[in-house]
């Protein structure tokens, strides 16, 4: 960095206001210049003042703040300084300064200010205490002490660097030179390695975690599970047997449960058949009087057609008087009505004349009234202008009256608030403070609830990792005794496997129950042999039974069906009769010309049987022949019921003798079966004669069955319980290899949470700091507003109140102008409306009196035209006359046109009249014909009044629902015995297939053991395959595990290497090894100034310690010593060769191109000094600016650019010199 100007104030003896321009020519030209003065005059104060802009401090003055100030000058109210530096980033402005309260020399000390801006635009970039100094840090890459040490050589630190251990040299190195890198990349490595460690060692604990089974455990495992598959297996086809037996019995029951239900279906039908005897009687009624259908609707016709027809006629002869009377008056009313319309027409031609006059004196007042109306209004808005004018000129006034006012009370309130003008420059920095404080009260804020979730977060992993812990031992604990457990089940089952493998206790057992399941079978082959020779006994009774009933039954049906034959004859001669007879009756004229004795004409015969008096009695012979057909009727359902009857008994004849020859074949079957099924098992027929000794040889075979059944059961019992017993010891092994995983992590995540809980605190009680110190600060800025304290909750609302008073100082300010402006305004414009309202009100006074003289004029002409046709409109008038005259002959049309209407109607009438009584006379004859041929059918179709026919007869609905139903029922009988008769076959047949004798709760027993038995299989077989599985998926995990393992060491070792040659937790090891480089070519620079001024001493690096510094005296043979024994005067040398060596190694952020000697040169002898000084003088070819503050005479007469403070009375000084100048 180049320093460009210093401005102070106030600064020890230095009172007053002071500037130092390094860009005047004598700077450039010479590049060292000289502060010179007696001792205490103030030359260290330009020094101090270039600190306290940059960094707020001095180093003599370790803090400058609001309790302490010790660097203002006694008798001031204030001090700042001001310093513009250039660097290869930009231009820079820094400014610090402090000042009393009101600058009262006697008043508080407030916070000191401090903020750097760019100096070319003026924009400022930081005004916060803190983030000032860490601004300029940023800029110039030193801090104080960094900056003090390289640039600053001070009274009394000129030789800190070189005195300086190697850990504090390392910074300023790293700062100038640009390799703070290092110290980075040393720490990241060491980071990394631990990181890697830490990685390795969580694969190994897993790795030890990891449990494979053993190559002898996991064979006798398998062979285990493949035992157990092949056993479920064939559980599965006993059980599928057992299935089919039970599905045979089901299919039994159910044929059973239809046979019944069908059975229950005939007695409803039945139940059916017999409500619907009823019906059928009217549905053959029904049929009887359908043959009068025709001759009825004929004869209903003519009945409705007479009565409308007289009807009609009544009406219309009522009627016809009416239409006369009314047809009178309508001539009567036509007849005055054309009268009325002539006397208008008159009346008419008489208005016409007197309305044409009136219509032209309206159009000449009309004329007059518009232009009157004109003028009123010319005069109206004339007066409306002068009366806008007057209140315009009042209203100006008034309101030029209360603009003074106004003006009145801003002044005042200017007068009051006069302290708030100085917010419109001062409020924008106000709002930066309190936007900053709110930022930084958010961030503490946020940093406190960071805190508090830390401090929550850390107590959690030591409460879950007590939890952990816990977990941990208990799980260890649960291992052993699971361990245990496993161990003693095992023990049980080597006792009662007792020497033998579980494999022989099942083929003992196999070999049992097959023993058993041949007894079986055998009894049951038994129980079929006594069960089909009873059913060949019961069948040959069945059939001689049937065969009885079907011959009974046969001669039954034979006498039925002659004497159905005799009925129908004599049907048949009944109805030939009855015939006869209604031909008898229908040709009663022809018959009541016969006599006696002449012949005939029709048939010639002369003995007429049927004469008049002769005729027989149609009503016996038809009750006859309804009786006959009644009971062929009943003889001929009794005789279908007794045909079913037969058919069904000779199926069942037929069924029942195919049984017993089937039954026949099956016990030589069985009995075959029998025979064979003893032999198999060895026994011997004479022995073995009745089926309870073959029982108790199958009790004695379940017994050994149950026997060694209970022994397998407790033997894979314990077997089953051994497998789950493992399960849960390989469970409680992982959940232990698991929870000391956990223990592990939960020590690190301990760990790592404290160090960021600690971390958190520190931040926490920072921001707290610096936020009380910035609200101090900004307080201190709105103290002359008012305000004696700053809540930080208020600071939205203080911000509010400040911005309102700024907009209100504001606002009156722009006010007052506008005011004054208006008032001039409105000044010029009351006089120029007063000049414009005399000017209208005389023009105004013209018009009046025009106005005066049209109106009387208009006042005669209305009187003349109201005496002549008064308040009438002549076009009204006229409309209303033509009115009346359209209205007349309207009702003189209509009233003809009804006159008409009504004689047409009348007309109209009295023919209909006419046509409905001839049609009526004849009409009647027919009428009495059809009653009576009527009458006469209705007898005859055996129906004594017409309303019997009508109650018997029914809609073709009604006859087809009911012929449907009959016709259902016949077809539901059928049905119904097709269905019985093939349910009995199917029964009979699973009957016949006796897949087994025993009861269904025994099959159904057997089934629920079975179906557990393969269940318990299942899971043990699942159990095995899991373990298996398990120890499958372990080897790999141990395979992949260890290739991770591998990788891993190979990894470590790699950040291991690099880690042994550069890393460390500080970064010290790689930083100090850089910066040895960098400060072996700081030493070479430093030992080029330091030949230009002695040749006794050549810098030398420590082989020791990279930092440390050692010196070559050539005048001591070459002697290596260190720096600490150097005299005062070789000190000076050597730290100022090293200062200037540092200067020459400028980095990307670093340049140190000002540098400043404060004492030192006392020391130095005169050669040693004149080398030194040319030494100096020399850096200015390189652009650099050395400034040196010395008392020594000598430094005077060799350096000619000086700055020269000169003492005045009172302990103050002024300065004197190129670019030095008090404001």
């Amino acid at each position: 960095m180049k320093i460009k100007q210093i401005r102070f104030q106030n600064l020890n003896s230095l009172v007053g206001e002071w500037i130092i321009d390094f860009s005047h020519p004598a700077y450039l030209s010479d590049g060292i210049f000289a502060i010179t003065g007696p001792t205490g005059a103030g030359k260290t104060t330009v020094l101090d003042a270039i600190c306290l802009a940059l960094y707020g401090r001095t180093p003599r003055l370790e803090r400058v703040n609001k309790s302490s100030n010790e660097i203002m000058s006694r008798h001031t109210g204030s001090c700042y300084a001001e310093i513009s530096f250039e660097n290869r980033e930009g231009y820079y402005r820094c400014h610090w300064s402090q000042q009393r309260a009101r600058k009262n020399p006697q008043g508080e000390l407030q916070p000191p200010r401090h903020e750097i801006a760019d100096a070319r635009s003026g924009q400022i970039m930081e005004n916060k205490i803190r983030d000032v100094a860490a601004r300029v840090e940023r800029i110039t890459g030193m801090n104080f002490t960094r900056f003090t040490r390289s640039i600053m050589l001070a009274q009394g630190g000129f030789a800190a660097f070189l005195q300086a251990p190697a850990d504090e040299r390392a910074p300023i190195l790293e700062q100038i030179t640009g390799t703070e890198i290092y110290s980075e990349i040393s720490m990241k490595v060491h980071e990394r390695q631990r990181e890697e460690k830490n990685r390795l060692e969580i694969l190994q604990a897993e790795i030890s975690g990891i449990k494979l089974l053993s190559t002898e455990e996991e064979k006798a495992l398998r062979q285990d599970m493949q035992t157990k598959i092949a056993r479920g297996k064939e559980r599965q086809e006993e059980l599928k047997g057992l299935q089919a037996t039970l599905d045979w019995l089901d299919r039994m029951i159910g044929l059973e449960n239809e046979i019944k239900d069908i059975e229950a279906q005939w007695q409803q039908y039945l139940k059916r058949q017999q409500a619907f005897q009823g019906e059928a009687w009217r549905l053959e009624r029904a049929w009887q009087a359908a043959v009068l259908d025709a001759p009825y609707i004929r004869l209903k016709d003519l009945r409705d057609l007479q009565k409308s027809d007289l009807s009609e006629i009544e009406r219309i002869r009522e009627e016809l008087p009416r239409y006369k009377e009314a047809a009178g008056k309508a001539a009567e009313r036509w007849e005055n009505t054309r009268k009325e319309l002539i006397q208008l027409n008159l009346l008419r031609k008489s208005e016409g004349e007197t309305a044409k006059k009136v219509r032209e004196m309206d159009i000449l007042l009309k004329q007059q009234g518009q232009v009157i109306k004109g003028m009123e209004m010319v005069i109206g808005a004339g007066e409306s202008e002068c009366a806008a004018l007057q209140g315009e000129i009042t209203a100006g006034v008034e309101k030029a009256k209360e603009m003074g006012q106004a003006l009145l009370a801003i002044e005042e309130y200017r007068r009051g608030n006069a302290r708030d003008a100085a917010l419109l420059a001062n409020l924008t920095g106000i709002s930066r403070a309190f936007k900053r404080l709110e930022e930084l009260l958010s961030a503490w804020q946020q940093k406190g609830l960071e805190r508090q979730r830390a401090a929550v977060a850390l107590q959690s992993l030591l409460d879950a990792g007590e939890e952990i812990a816990a977990t941990h031992e208990s799980n260890k604990e649960l291992q052993r005794q699971q361990y245990d457990v496993l161990q003693a089940e095992q023990d049980k089952l080597e006792e009662a496997l007792q020497g033998y493998e579980i494999a022989w206790w099942r083929d003992e057992l196999e070999q049992f129950k097959e023993q058993d399941d041949k007894l079986q079978n055998l009894g049951q082959v038994w129980d079929r042999i006594v069960q089909l020779e009873d059913n060949i006994r019961d069948g040959r009774e069945s059939v001689q039974h049937l065969d009885k009933q079907q011959k009974q039954l046969v001669l039954e049906i034979e006498q039925g069906e002659k004497g159905a034959g005799h009925l129908a004859a004599k049907i048949s001669d009944l109805e030939t009769r009855v015939l006869l007879l209604n031909r008898i009756r229908d040709l009663e004229e022809e018959r009541a010309q016969l006599e006696d004795g002449k012949a005939c004409p029709l048939c010639g015969a002369t003995e007429h049987p049927y004469a008049q008096g002769n005729i027989p009695q149609m009503d016996e012979s038809q009750k006859e022949l309804n009786q006959a057909r009644k009971q062929h009727k009943n003889l001929s359902e009794d005789l279908k019921k007794k045909e079913i009857q037969r058919g069904k008994l000779d199926k069942e004849l037929e069924h029942a003798s195919a049984a017993v020859e089937q039954a026949k074949k099956q016990l030589e079957k069985e009995s075959k079966m029998r025979r064979e099924g003893m032999n198999e098992l060895g026994l011997d027929i004479s022995v073995v004669k009745t089926r309870d000794e073959l029982e108790r040889l199958a009790n004695q075979s379940r017994q050994n069955i149950i026997n060694h059944a209970r022994q397998l059961k407790a033997i894979e019992t314990w077997q089953k319980n051994i497998g789950t017993l493992t399960l849960h010891y390989e469970k409680s092994r992982t959940a232990f290899i698991q929870s000391d995983k956990e223990l592990q992590a939960a020590i690190l995540q301990k760990k790592q949470a404290g160090q960021e809980d600690e971390r958190l605190q520190k931040e926490y009680l920072s921001l707290k700091s610096e936020l009380e110190q910035l609200q101090e600060e900004t307080l201190q800025e709105i103290s002359p507003y008012g305000m004696v304290n700053l809540p930080l909750e208020k600071l939205a609302a203080i911000q509010k109140a400040l911005d309102e008073r700024k907009k209100r100082w504001e606002a009156k300010e722009k006010e007052k102008l506008d005011l004054e402006k208006t008032v001039d305004k409105l000044q010029n414009e009351v006089g120029q409306k007063r000049i414009l309202l005399e000017d209208k009100a005389s023009a105004l006074q013209i018009e009046q009196e025009r106005l005066k003289q049209q109106r009387e004029q208009y006042r005669r002409q209305q009187e003349t035209r109201f005496a002549l046709y008064g308040e009438r409109d002549p076009d009204e008038e006229e409309a209303r006359m033509e009115q009346k005259i359209s209205l007349g002959e309207e009702m003189v049309g209509q009233a003809h046109e009804d006159l008409q209407e009504l004689q047409r109607r009348q007309l109209r009438l009295e023919e209909r009249e006419k046509t409905l009584a001839v049609a009526i006379q004849n009409r009647a004859p027919e009428l009495q014909s059809s009653e009576e041929n009527f009458t006469r059918k209705l007898q005859q179709a055996g129906f004594e009044q017409e309303e019997d026919y009508r109650r018997a007869s029914l809609s073709p609905e009604e006859q087809q629902a009911l012929a449907q139903k009959a016709e259902a029922l016949k077809k539901e009988a059928t049905e119904l015995q097709a269905r019985l008769s093939d349910r009995q076959d199917k029964l009979q047949r699973e009957k016949e297939q006796k897949l087994s004798g025993e009861a269904r709760e025994v099959l159904e027993e057997k089934q629920r053991l079975g179906e557990q038995e393969l269940v318990d299989l299942r899971e043990e077989i699942g159990a095995a395959r899991n373990m298996l599985e398990n120890s499958e998926k372990s080897r790999r995990q141990m395979q992949a595990q260890l290739q991770r393992v591998e990788e891993q060491k190979k990894e470590l070792q790699r950040w291991q290497l690099l880690h042994d040659l550069i890393g460390s937790a500080d970064g010290k090891k790689y930083r100090n090894f850089a910066q040895g480089l960098s400060f072996d070519i700081m030493i070479k620079h430093a030992n080029r100034q330091l030949q230009k001024m002695s040749d006794r001493y050549i810098l030398l690096r420590s082989q020791e310690q990279p930092l440390e510094l050692n010196i070559i005296d050539n005048y001591q043979a070459g002697e290596i010593r260190s720096t600490a024994n150097l005299s005062g005067g070789e000190s000076f040398l050597v730290s100022l060769a090293l200062a200037l060596g540092l200067s020459q190694m400028a980095s990307r952020k670093v340049s140190v191109d000002s540098l400043f000697l404060d004492e030192g040169f006392g020391a130095l002898d005169e050669d040693v000094l004149d080398t030194a000084l040319n030494t100096l003088a020399g850096l200015q070819q390189d652009g650099k600016l050395i400034g040196v503050i010395s008392h020594v005479p000598a430094l005077k007469e060799r350096i000619s650019t000086q700055i020269e403070v000169i003492t005045q009375s009172g302990g103050r000084s002024i300065l004197q010199g190129p670019g030095c100048r008090l404001q």
